[in-house]
């Protein structure tokens, strides 16, 4: 909506900080709260503010200001709840079937991904905006229905235990060495994750249907990724990341020096598919990693973590696609993440 009103890069900028920067910041301090025995407390509480600010929009959507207010609180309370909801994950599964919880987890956020913006497209001009933050409020309201019987285990922690501080977790060297590599990881493959729409543009057509086929090739690989490791879990975590960056990287690399556009949607499917299976192998792994009693700031970390390593990279590797070409970035980051997988893999395998 913003987009149509103003076509601002500048708009667009600030409506982006607002949607990041409260989720990330939340999202530490919702890692500690889910540990004090409040992790069912949290979700439904981040699902009903977020239903009333629905509601709110639906009335007051024509003031730009309220609708960047809103923006921020929407992505605050989507920083509450992320830690919250990742972290009960392994307290309702046996740890040998954590793949297949995340991977279903990565499955329905691939759906909703996709049948998201086409139910918009479909609902927008039949029953206006309204209608859609309606609707939104409603589903949230029926998911804390949901929630409200549902007995979501939570662990006791000694008031003055240390471990209750957020960043003791990197005091471990097994924790601090998934979350570097995580990080790292993430950082390189930030132009595979964002700058495909410039490289459809510059290589191949602006076309609206060329941009539209390249996010649907990535969305129907996304889902086939999640429902893959949902179906069929995963014997080695560890494995499994490694596997997946390096297709990753593999493809980042063909996608480069693709001459078809057919190949291309080819290659984004498949690093589509490798995406859910790489976070939900990673989440498992560090889930495995993590006592219960820390399991909140632990997933609140690797949230984090994964919320602010792409856009990170993508402060080096946009302005560096201006001034030496998309496709040669794509190459340079795929070949430094083969690189970094041959160099740092240790970093992944060291569990002491």
């Amino acid at each position: 909506m913003l987009t149509l009103r103003y076509s601002s890069g500048k708009v667009l900028l600030v409506a982006t900080l607002a949607s990041f920067i409260p989720q990330i910041l939340l999202m530490l301090l919702s890692g500690s709260v889910s540990d004090k025995k409040h992790r069912k407390l949290v979700i439904i509480l981040s699902d009903g503010l977020s239903a009333i600010i629905a509601l709110l929009l639906a009335f007051s959507y024509s003031d730009t200001l309220f609708l960047m207010i809103a923006l921020a609180l929407r992505s605050a309370f989507s920083g509450l709840q992320t830690p919250a909801v990742d972290s009960a994950v392994p307290f309702f599964v046996e740890d040998s079937k954590l793949e297949k919880a995340n991977g279903l987890k990565a499955l329905l956020s691939s759906i909703v991904t996709l049948l998201s913006p086409i139910a918009a497209g479909v609902l927008l001009p039949a029953a206006g905006l309204t209608a859609l933050l309606l609707l939104d409020a409603a589903s949230a309201l029926f998911a804390i229905l949901l929630l409200l019987p549902l007995q979501v285990p939570e662990y006791s922690v000694e008031k003055n235990d240390e471990k209750r501080e957020m960043f003791s977790l990197l005091k471990e060297k097994r924790m601090r060495n998934i979350f570097l590599f995580h990080g790292i990881s993430l950082f390189l493959v930030a132009p595979g994750a964002t700058l495909t729409p410039l490289l459809v543009a510059q290589a191949f057509s602006s076309s609206a249907s060329s941009l539209s086929f390249s996010e649907a090739a990535y969305s129907l690989g996304m889902v086939i990724g999640g429902l893959l490791i949902a179906l069929r879990g995963s014997r080695n975590s560890v494995a499994d990341i490694i596997i997946s960056l390096v297709f990753y990287a593999l493809m980042m690399i063909l996608i480069s020096i693709s001459p078809y556009f057919i190949l291309y949607l080819c290659c984004n499917m498949v690093i589509g598919m490798i995406s859910p299976r790489y976070t939900a192998a990673m989440a498992s792994e560090v889930q495995r990693r993590t006592d219960g009693s820390r399991m909140g700031r632990s997933m609140a970390l690797f949230s984090a973590i994964g919320t602010s390593a792409v856009p990170l990279g993508m402060m080096l590797f946009a302005p560096l696609a201006d001034s030496v070409g998309v496709e040669n970035v794509f190459t340079v980051a795929g070949l430094a993440l083969l690189c970094f997988i041959l160099v740092c893999r240790k970093l992944l395998e060291d569990k002491s």
